[in-house]
């Protein structure tokens, strides 16, 4: 699977999907496939800031799935790596049916366990 579709420098595409938890945790996601699709698995490249910086060295965990159709993913997504200080390789990213879906970020990181949640229509 090619990576050279994920870009984020100056110019670059703003990011698919963001939130941030209570505490300020921006979570930013860049998707392989922009505009997101169903039944195509991706990676995605995930950025983590908070207060103007980049965190380096969370451990970040996915749930999630379709509240009103009581399923979970279909996928269980993993980040694989850490490319750079603050950006993550996410792999094994799939959605297999249009509507509500609702992920759940887990990030840990200096401590202390973060919650985000992303809600879209894909």
């Amino acid at each position: 699977m090619s990576l050279t579709n994920f870009s984020h420098g100056e110019n670059a595409q703003a990011a698919t999907l963001n939130g941030s938890s209570a505490s300020g945790i921006q979570i930013e996601i860049f998707s392989q496939l922009d505009p997101l699709q169903i039944n195509l698995m991706h990676s995605w490249h995930i950025r983590l800031s908070e207060s103007g910086g980049v965190i380096s060295g969370a451990s970040i965990t996915m749930n999630g799935g379709m509240p009103e159709h009581d399923h979970g993913l279909p996928t269980q997504a993993q980040v694989t790596e850490e490319l750079e200080p603050g950006l993550y390789l996410m792999e094994g990213i799939r959605f297999h049916m249009p509507g509500l879906w609702e992920l759940q970020f887990s990030i840990e990181h200096g401590g202390r366990v973060e919650l985000a949640t992303i809600e879209f229509k894909l």
